[in-house]
């Protein structure tokens, strides 16, 4: 009998790893309108204003522009991410043999651009349904979007387990409706958060929750 009927995954920094497309691309804008990249210092001051995605990028345009001089088109910036995503070897023959035996499905925030880097890692057309929350009309943590996706799995909250990065908002709302967690570690667990079900450092990992 497998041990989880289904499988609900974020996107960013779960099926790959964002931090290096950021500083490519914060590299590039850096040189296109300063005429060199930042440096450390700077590259890890930016870093932390963009909070690994999980900021307003309206309010990351805003203080680039006010540190930095640098300026870009908020609405293009999850394209422009996408455009420099590559083929995700990994996650695209871990995605397809859990595919082979159990739902998979993936729940991300964003928009348009979240389908093309799903194409661009190549799991797009293997993963059996895709729930974008500007698709949908919820977005994580907002427990709706956790309620579709759980409801079509058409299995029990304890035989779904939800795979993502961030604790707050991709695990405490699925583990409030009773699914099992795994979080991609990502820096520290938060101390007042009960602890995930499971933890994992690369996606291949997650085979061994069939």
């Amino acid at each position: 009998m497998p041990r989880y009927r289904a499988f609900l995954i974020d996107l960013d920094d779960t099926l790959y790893d964002r931090a290096p497309v950021f500083r490519a691309w914060l590299d590039d804008l850096a040189a296109g309108q300063l005429g060199r990249t930042l440096d450390d210092a700077e590259r890890a001051e930016v870093e932390e204003l963009d909070r690994r995605g999980h900021r307003s990028r309206h309010e990351l345009a805003a203080d680039l522009a006010a540190r930095f001089g640098l300026r870009f088109d908020p609405v293009a910036f999850p394209h422009d991410l996408a455009a420099r995503l590559t083929d995700e070897p990994e996650a695209r023959a871990a995605i397809a043999a859990l595919a082979r035996t159990c739902r998979v499905a993936i729940v991300t925030n964003g928009g348009g651009a979240q389908r093309a880097k799903l194409a661009r890692i190549g799991v797009a057309d293997l993963v059996h349904a895709t729930f974008v929350s500007q698709e949908v009309g919820h977005a994580k943590p907002a427990r709706e979007i956790f309620e579709l996706a759980l409801r079509w799995t058409e299995c029990a909250p304890g035989d779904v387990v939800f795979a993502g990065d961030h604790p707050t908002t991709d695990l405490a709302p699925a583990s409030a409706l009773g699914m099992a967690t795994a979080w991609r570690v990502r820096g520290a667990w938060p101390a007042d958060l009960a602890p995930p079900t499971h933890r994992f450092h690369d996606v291949a990992e997650l085979l061994d929750l069939r």
